[in-house]
């Protein structure tokens, strides 16, 4: 609970920051995302298991559609989590420069969304990510073309992905194409991996592809 709320704060304190420095520029094509390491496609839904501390946990992530937030067209994520049956609900965005942002974001514990707007909307990942970037409000890449090895659902290796570093001491590696593949909790036994990738609307499995 208590993590919950702090990153419905981090979002709000990254909101403020953000509209400090410049405002993100939308155009007609905002929900069409094709960012290296965040492509979200409508239908689309990814399924992680734990291991560790968090075996027999699952978690599920889908794409469900569009939605327009302050008149800018967004991707919509549901994210679902069996462990004390965690929900959450973005709404996320490019921009012209490839850039992409939050628009609004629901704790599902919160009685409504928080609506950030294109005025405050916050960063989630840059066209061209770099070390020392912070993406996602609480990430910092912290090295490039890492080879993430054969999880232990089977998939992979995954080349030339993203390692990044939470303020809690957790990694998390994001592939090309794909996205989040792997979370490592600081206890070093313990986290998260890709199961599977599922097109809901012709329910067939899609495996990303393996070297």
């Amino acid at each position: 609970m208590k993590k919950r709320l702090t990153l419905a704060y981090l979002i709000l304190f990254v909101a403020v920051i953000s509209s400090l420095v410049s405002a993100a520029e939308f155009g007609s094509n905002s929900a069409a995302i094709n960012n290296a390491y965040l492509t979200p496609k409508i239908g689309t839904a990814q399924f992680f298991t734990g291991y560790g501390t968090k075996s027999l946990q699952y978690e599920y992530t889908h794409i469900v559609g569009t939605d327009t937030v302050d008149g800018v067209k967004c991707v919509r994520v549901i994210s679902l989590r069996t462990e004390s049956s965690e929900f959450s609900e973005t709404w996320v965005a490019q921009d012209i420069s490839g850039d992409i942002y939050y628009l609004k974001y629901w704790d599902g514990e919160d009685s409504t969304p928080v609506v950030l707007g294109k005025d405050n909307a916050v960063k989630l990942m840059p066209k061209n990510p770099k070390v020392g970037d912070i993406i996602f409000g609480d990430k910092e890449i912290v090295q490039m073309e890492v080879t993430v090895p054969q999880l232990n659902t089977g998939l992979g290796p995954f080349t030339n992905c993203l390692k990044t570093v939470e303020t809690d001491g957790d990694i998390v590696y994001y592939a090309p194409n794909i996205g989040t593949v792997k979370k490592e909790y600081t206890d070093g036994v313990s986290g998260w991996e890709l199961m599977e990738i599922l097109d809901t609307k012709s329910s067939v499995v899609v495996i990303p592809l393996m070297d």
